[in-house]
């Protein structure tokens, strides 16, 4: 099984964090040395993820180290990393700026899809990856067939209020509901640029996650059942219908979907 390039990208990195005790014999490794590592790329305000890769690149080298007789002790899992403490809350969007969102509805490019992701839950991978083939208008739902999980993969009922938006999508040419002038479909950097561009415009600072949660807060406020709400995000679910959805349950989750505003 060999590695991705990211993975060994993100080695070399951490091993580039070691430089003190690049020269060190191994044996000289203290853990006030392991230690002091960590310490530093936390002072330069690195991330929590970076301290954790630094510790399993640390973690594989003392490993192999132990085996080979080159060490007798290991302290790289003493090592204290700090709290990972997230870097930005995800914040909902405020019912005040959902409406900023359908007043520039007709004169910013773009906005459809925050309603959109807004209103359905979907991920922004989700709707990146979206086709045509998958959206069922006729009953109303959105098929997810490609996800980052496994109960990822489910459908969403369409709220009323967003079909329009998906009907007018539907309507332009190309194989993807949400594709540039040229009927090719947004990468994600591509995509970013026309979201910043909107948060801009409506004064947000908003990440495209946040539609995620304005979604499953919305959800929250109209009190829909809870396992409604886990099939719409595409949370693991304790009633496991190994995804297969009968017309009843569309409706059960379009029924559910319109209860928020």
């Amino acid at each position: 099984h060999q590695p991705s390039k990211s993975t060994i990208n993100s080695y070399h990195n951490s091993y580039r964090h070691c430089l003190p005790i690049h020269e060190m014999p191994l044996k000289k490794i203290k853990y006030c040395h392991l230690q002091d590592i960590i310490d530093t790329v936390k002072r330069k305000g690195l991330s929590y993820s970076t301290c954790k890769k630094i510790r399993s690149t640390l973690s594989l080298m003392f490993k192999y180290a132990l085996m080979m007789e080159y060490v007798d002790k290991n302290y790289v899992m003493l090592l204290n990393l700090g709290k990972n403490k997230q870097k930005r809350p995800h914040k909902p969007f405020t019912r005040q700026k959902i409406n900023k969102l359908w007043a520039n509805l007709n004169i910013l490019e773009g906005v459809d899809t925050v309603l959109i992701l807004i209103y359905t839950g979907m991920r922004i991978g989700e709707l990146l990856n979206l086709t045509k083939d998958n959206i069922y208008m006729r009953q109303k739902y959105i098929k997810i067939t490609k996800s980052k999980t496994k109960s990822g993969l489910r459908a969403i009922p369409i709220h009323d209020k967003i079909f329009p938006l998906i009907y007018n999508r539907m309507n332009i040419p190309g194989k993807y509901l949400i594709s540039d002038n040229t009927e090719n479909p947004y990468n994600y950097s591509k995509y970013r640029a026309l979201w910043n561009r909107i948060m801009q415009q409506i004064n947000a600072k908003h990440t495209t996650h946040d539609c995620r949660h304005t979604c499953a807060t919305l959800l929250d406020n109209a009190e829909v059942n809870y396992n409604a709400k886990r099939r719409i995000l595409g949370h693991a679910c304790s009633d496991v219908t190994n995804g297969v959805y009968t017309h009843k349950d569309i409706r059960q989750l379009r029924k559910a979907i319109n209860k928020i505003k």
